[in-house]
């Protein structure tokens, strides 16, 4: 129908796929058609496109139309740790926590995808969750998606979109808990953003009753294990359940965990905002993962777009592409307007053999100008970001009683310095003597504190803005 998008919402766990599809017309979001897709074999590498191409076969027989998909991942697939962030910018920030991501987690970096989430502040301290997710992960479901004809715009984490659909009292609950027949997922949200995340396996007997003696000593351990000072009870945990437990089931739980805890249903709340589908349990993730889609508010954490990582350096080789279109496009313009003397077939081979000519001197002309262009990034008498590194290194004393251990900065100038000292004096006249230098801007102590216990030397962090010599 014209006017009308769909979107594409698949929750990944071990188990399989749980796809939803929304379709949104004048403001209006609908459940279209939902579904679960269960592996044929465990995905690896070797059999991406093979369980792909079954996807998309699936989907097909399904009904679903939508090209576009949000991602949602299991818990089991990412790492998590709650940190302390420096006050900083967001650019100086997103380079302090990936230094931080780097010490957090033992896996090779190289290996991982970083992202975080949390209010950050450029005044104060802020606490934040840092998020991992393999590499190797977020290109296998790429390469999935693609062999089953999908565009994935982002991946995120599955119970961190259930915990941002809208609940019947228009707050963020306090926990939340994600279930399935095999595990439950269980995170604890303070202001408004996670603040840690478990995938806990569940051995379930078959019975109602014994899946709810587990949920009930699960919840009450993990509330237990992630209570803070300023915290009492009763304690709100809302449910996204996928296994089609029963209003009994509820009811009986929240009798096994009063007065401590006070469990609510949170599936219908927001399921019943999206009308046009029988509301299927299992559908409560994927229905959620679409629906990041579709509200203005932005993704929680997005693995494919990280806010955490290197910028995508510009290669040279797109000025060479843009020559060859520029002259591409002038050797066909001259062609048309040689066509055009039709009445004079040696004036016509006349100009071709002068094009001949011209072109030859143009594709010289332009490998020049490309050798040009690149060296004389090397060769610049003002290397601004050695004159960056010199003003720094002329800021502290050549004694050892202040050094640095880490530098980052990015291409907009802006960066950050992490060292140690033998002293908060030695790090204010290093913080001094930046601050005289004129090439410098917005010079700020992010954070002095112990190294360590026991430890004599302090650590710093220092950000500025690098503007260049003046």
């Amino acid at each position: 129908m014209v006017g009308t998008r769909h979107i594409l919402g698949l929750a990944i766990d071990d188990c399989g796929i749980v796809a939803t599809e929304l379709s949104v017309r004048a403001g209006r979001t609908e459940m279209r058609a939902t579904g679960e897709f269960p592996w044929e074999k465990e995905l690896t590498s070797e059999n991406t496109k093979e369980l792909g191409q079954s996807l998309r076969r699936f989907l097909r027989e399904r009904g679903f139309t939508a090209k576009r998909a949000v991602v949602g991942l299991a818990a089991k697939w990412v790492l998590a740790k709650e940190v302390e962030a420096p006050p900083a910018a967001p650019e100086a920030l997103s380079g302090i926590l990936g230094i931080q991501a780097e010490r957090v987690f033992s896996m090779n970096t190289d290996e991982l995808v970083f992202d975080y989430c949390g209010k950050t502040s450029t005044s104060e301290k802020s606490q934040v969750l840092l998020l991992a997710a393999r590499r190797q992960t977020v290109a296998r479901i790429k390469e999935l998606a693609e062999a089953a004809g999908l565009q994935v715009q982002s991946i995120t984490v599955s119970a961190f979109a259930c915990g941002s659909a809208p609940s019947e009292n228009g707050s963020a609950c306090h926990y939340g808990l994600y279930t399935r027949p095999t595990y439950c997922e269980f995170w604890g949200q303070f202001d408004g953003s996670p603040r840690f995340i478990k995938h806990i396996p569940l051995e379930v007997n078959g019975s109602p009753s014994g899946y709810a003696d587990l949920l009930t000593s699960t919840i009450q351990r993990q509330v237990l294990l992630s209570l803070r000072h300023d915290q009492a009870p009763p304690h709100q945990v809302t449910a996204y359940d996928a296994c089609g437990l029963s209003d009994e089931t509820f009811t009986q739980l929240n009798k096994r965990l009063a007065p401590q805890v006070s469990l609510c249903n949170g599936r219908p709340a927001w399921l019943s905002a999206i009308p046009g589908h029988p509301q299927e349990a299992g559908s409560v993730a994927a229905a959620a993962v679409a629906l990041t889609a579709v509200r203005p508010e932005k993704l929680v954490v997005d693995f494919l777009n990280p806010r955490i990582g290197e910028k995508k350096a510009v290669s040279h080789k797109r000025i060479v592409v843009w020559a060859a279109v520029i002259a591409v496009v002038l050797l066909i313009a001259l062609g048309v307007w040689l066509a055009g003397w039709q009445s004079d077939r040696r004036e016509i081979a006349t100009y071709k053999e002068q094009l001949s000519g011209v072109s030859e001197d143009l594709a010289v002309a332009t490998d020049v100008v490309a050798r040009l262009t690149y060296a004389e990034s090397w060769l610049s008498t003002e290397p601004r970001f050695l004159n960056c590194l010199r003003g720094l290194t002329l800021a502290f004393p050549e004694e050892g009683t202040v050094w640095a251990t880490s530098l980052a900065m990015n291409e907009s100038g802006t960066g950050s310095v992490v060292g140690k000292a033998s002293s908060p004096e030695s790090v204010q006249e290093v913080v001094d003597k930046i601050r005289a230098d004129k090439a410098f801007a917005d010079v700020k102590t992010i954070h002095i504190q112990d190294a360590g216990r026991g430890a004599r030397e302090k650590e710093f962090a220092i950000s500025f803005v690098f503007k260049g010599a003046k």
